[in-house]
């Protein structure tokens, strides 16, 4: 069906069904790339107007066409795509690799001062395990999130994938962050409860070590502006790996050792994030993490606060991030040993 408006589509509808159409119960709602980047606003804001529909509704993007994502979208664990979209929403919290979003945080972040909107990408994968993003086993990276919805190499019978998010400015998609960048955004902000995650083996780097970690505390933010309204953020953020596989059969649970890979996990973490950052600023000039914030309560009034424009001045802020890694896990192990016979 084609309309000019959402609201409007209600009673066009009505002249092929013959009860009333109804918004009380709906879960999602899928915009597509190209729509997204035009902006949203003249969409969303009329939906959160209308009294029936939820604020608690989830919001995603779509890379290519929405209508073919619905119609080919047959997860196969599940019967009804409600219960799909309530599951989306626990996993966001349990892998990192997208952000679930719902429909009143975006219209309050497109309003805010202080933070821009993100919004999960999906997308299809049509093909085999050929058509997507090169694999570890085809020379890709060993890092198990550097994809974009409709990238992941997986084959199977549903071609619907959730992974990555989509950054605006205001009500406008202005990048895309893939599943890696992803986590590391919800690390900022302190939203991710645990994800798996591989990186080099600092004794042998062509091996692959394996993490499920943990956010042991919220971050902690200590935010300072000068005279002239410089702006400085340091941001501490507290990390507990647990060690789940070492291909290398290094002895990691050796305390000494163990020391080794905590510094190169938390230095890997820390480049990640400061160059997240640093392509916030620079790339997409937004704010998607709320520093804003932590700024605003440097202000005694809110006019005060609004005449400083925070989002003007963030691509020209001084964030620094610190992190701090602590094993205090092996997995099922607590010695590595090499195989017998092997020197």
């Amino acid at each position: 069906m084609e309309s000019y408006a959402p609201l409007a589509s209600i009673d066009l509808l009505n002249t092929v069904v013959d009860r009333r159409v109804s918004f009380l119960h709906t879960k999602a709602f899928l915009f597509s790339e190209e729509l997204a980047r035009e902006g949203l606003a003249k969409w969303i804001y009329p939906l959160n107007r209308y009294r029936e529909l939820r604020g608690t509704a989830q919001i995603f993007i779509c890379r290519g066409k929405a209508k073919d994502f619905i119609e080919k979208n047959t997860p196969p664990l599940e019967l009804s795509p409600t219960k799909q979209i309530e599951l989306l929403n626990l996993m966001s919290r349990e892998t990192g690799l997208y952000h679930s979003t719902q429909l009143s945080e975006f219209y309050d972040d497109t309003k805010s001062e202080s933070i821009q909107p993100s919004i999960p990408l999906v997308a299809l994968h049509e093909g085999g395990l050929e058509s997507a993003k090169p694999g570890i086993g085809r020379g890709g990276a060993a890092t198990p999130g550097k994809y974009v919805a409709g990238e992941v190499p997986i084959a199977g019978a549903n071609k619907a994938q959730v992974i990555g998010s989509a950054v605006f400015k205001g009500d406008k998609m202005v990048g895309i962050l893939n599943g890696q960048d992803t986590r590391y955004y919800l690390v900022l902000r302190g939203l991710i409860k645990s994800g798996i995650t591989g990186m080099p083996d600092p004794s042998d780097p062509n091996t692959p070590v394996g993490l499920q970690v943990r956010q042991a505390r919220p971050p902690k933010y200590t935010t300072s502006i000068d005279p002239e309204g410089n702006v400085t953020i340091d941001v501490d953020i507290y990390n507990e790996p647990e060690i789940i596989s070492i291909a290398s059969g290094y002895n990691y649970e050796d305390p000494a050792n163990k020391t080794l890979l905590e510094e190169y996990y938390a230095r890997q973490l820390q480049e990640g994030l400061h160059d997240l950052i640093r392509r916030t600023q620079e790339e997409f000039g937004t704010d998607i993490f709320g520093f804003g914030k932590q700024v605003k309560r440097k202000f005694w009034t809110v006019p005060s606060w609004r005449e400083f424009q925070w989002l003007n001045r963030y691509p020209e802020a001084s964030i620094n991030v610190t992190v701090h890694s602590k094993i205090r896990r092996t997995g099922l192990q607590l010695e590595t040993k090499p195989a017998a016979g092997v020197e």
